[in-house]
């Protein structure tokens, strides 16, 4: 079965609940269970909530598909180009004194989701996110597997 939700919304931090609101939608429709369609609404959030406040972005994008369980989240912006796959990786072993300031919504955003890609397409930014449902692995094993991100890609 395949569903297709979509908005397109100012860039503004009162955008966030109606965002939220569109992936819970989509992430009913799917095989994702409840932790599983949290971590893509967090991860959403924390994309939205960078192109709020550093894109310079007027509108947000947001495009949901469920493909045989699966959601895949497109996000859209016309702000500045930034490719967050390329950002440095915090250094999360470091001690909180000695760390860098930023960075870690991005490395969220990297350890809840199972894919994530960027490209720049039409002068706009279009981040996609997805996750499905592993029987195996439990939404557990996406947190856990975390620890393989701090190489760099």
């Amino acid at each position: 079965m395949t569903a297709s939700f979509q908005m397109r919304v100012t860039s503004s931090p009162e955008s966030l609940v109606e965002i939220s609101r569109l992936i819970l939608e989509a992430a009913r429709g799917s095989d994702l269970d409840e932790r599983e369609a949290f971590h893509l609404m967090m991860a959403a959030d924390e994309a939205c909530t960078n192109i709020i406040k550093y894109g310079r972005s007027g509108f947000i994008e947001i495009k949901c598909e469920v493909v045989d369980g699966k959601v895949e989240v497109e996000i859209r912006d016309d702000g500045a180009p930034f490719d967050p796959l390329k950002a440095p990786l915090p250094d999360t072993k470091a001690p909180l004194h000695r760390r860098e300031v930023g960075g870690l919504g991005i490395y969220f955003i990297r350890s809840l989701t199972d894919d994530l890609r960027y490209e720049r397409r039409g002068g706009k930014n279009v981040l996609t996110m997805a996750v499905s449902h592993d029987e195996d692995r439990g939404s557990e094993g996406r947190l856990k597997r975390s620890s393989n991100l701090d190489r760099q890609p």
